[in-house]
């Protein structure tokens, strides 16, 4: 295939296979319930019913976090898993789009965006993993200083991966115990981050891809006049009237796939943020760092949907700048009809939004940052 079509959410769809979420073998499935089954058992459950632990505000923040945090991706990829008929028709039309672009600048640059697509995915595992491994090395390590360097009478509790009561097991004092709930969470932990790489694979990626198809079209646009004039710009203007049609079906396919999981994130952003916050304001060390590392998730997980948000709204609009300024009124009538029509699409904001509530975008992020801090305050202050 001229436009390497199958590279387009490769890594993504790879992900989603190996669970049986995508592909011809549906009976892995298992794996997706046995991912969401084993981090709710061993980290939400456990924090709801049981509670931290331990006493003080702190550490009640703290659990109220980590587990809004924990359940949060379960809730995301819950609801896409509930969205794949249209998923998997935004990927369908995908593809249809990709291949109607023939020229060979149009075709370069799709495989080069594929490619870079590819590597972002790559290195969002690569981020995730790396981050993974860091949320595990500060309760290894001072556990381990702790177990072989301080005797059993000075020896304070072990820091935790995550603060919970892991049902009635002595998991601060008894190294057995805290041996056997370091396997059980450490596995709900990697659970977690597998979903957290299907959202940057999948959901990011996708809103990428929606940027690039405007980007694609502005460039086609922008290149008109330099069509002979008679019946070969009209075939290009037809073209061009499909593929935009085509790009606004990606668009709207792409919002019936995410809306709900942009809802679900900037609620859980808000919450999350106030009480990492609260929490790292009076807390350091390794338990600091643990949550720190959990914020930085979040966070960067945010403001990479506000922005690819922004880049897609802010490509639409270029298409309709172009087409614009284009002259239009000399072409025939049924020509005017049709491209009055994109004219006045492309006059209407174009973006991915939150429950249909507003859209997510730069603009968006500063007022989540300002209502996150202002709660902080709140908080701060009462407690």
């Amino acid at each position: 295939k001229k436009t390497t079509q199958s590279e387009a959410l490769q890594v993504g769809l790879q992900l989603l296979t190996w669970i049986g979420l995508q592909g011809t073998n549906r009976k892995r499935i298992w794996r997706y319930y046995f991912i969401v089954g084993w981090l709710l058992g061993n980290v939400v459950l456990p924090k709801a019913l049981l509670g931290s632990g331990d006493e003080g505000f702190d550490s009640l923040v703290r659990s109220l976090a980590e587990m809004a945090f924990f359940s949060d991706v379960c809730i995301a990829v819950g609801i896409f898993v509930t969205r794949l008929r249209h998923f998997e028709r935004m990927v369908q039309i995908l593809k249809e789009i990709f291949d109607r672009y023939e020229t060979k600048e149009c075709v370069e640059e799709i495989r080069r965006f594929n490619r870079r697509m590819d590597i972002f995915a790559k290195s969002y595992i690569a981020y995730i993993g790396m981050l993974v491994f860091l949320f595990f090395i500060p309760s290894i390590v001072w556990n381990l200083y702790m177990t072989i360097f301080v005797s059993p009478e000075h020896r304070s509790s072990y820091v935790l991966l995550m603060e919970v009561q892991y049902f009635y097991l002595d998991i601060r004092h008894n190294f057995v115990h805290y041996l056997l709930y370091f396997v059980l969470c450490g596995a709900a932990t990697l659970c977690s981050a597998y979903q957290s790489c299907i959202k940057g694979t999948i959901f990011l990626t996708a809103l990428q891809y929606g940027a690039k198809l405007f980007e694609l079209l502005h460039l086609r646009i922008s290149r008109l006049d330099k069509v002979e004039a008679g019946d070969r710009r009209r075939d290009e203007l037809r073209r061009i009237i499909e593929l935009h049609n085509m790009t606004l079906k990606y668009t709207e396919l792409l919002e019936e796939t995410i809306t709900f999981i942009m809802i679900n994130q900037v609620l859980n952003c808000m919450a999350i943020w106030c009480m990492f916050m609260v929490y790292l304001s009076s807390n350091y060390g390794p338990n600091g760092f643990n949550v720190a590392v959990l914020f930085v998730v979040f966070i960067v997980e945010m403001v990479v949907y506000c922005v690819s948000g922004t880049h897609l709204s802010e490509n639409a609009f270029k298409v309709g700048s172009a087409i614009y300024h284009y002259p239009w009124y000399l072409e025939p009538a049924d020509m005017q009809r049709d491209l009055r029509f994109m004219i006045q699409r492309a006059q209407r904001p174009c973006g991915i939004t939150a429950a249909k509530f507003y859209f997510v975008n730069i603009e968006r992020l500063g007022i989540l940052v300002q209502a996150s801090y202002s709660y902080y305050l709140l908080l701060k202050n009462g407690f």
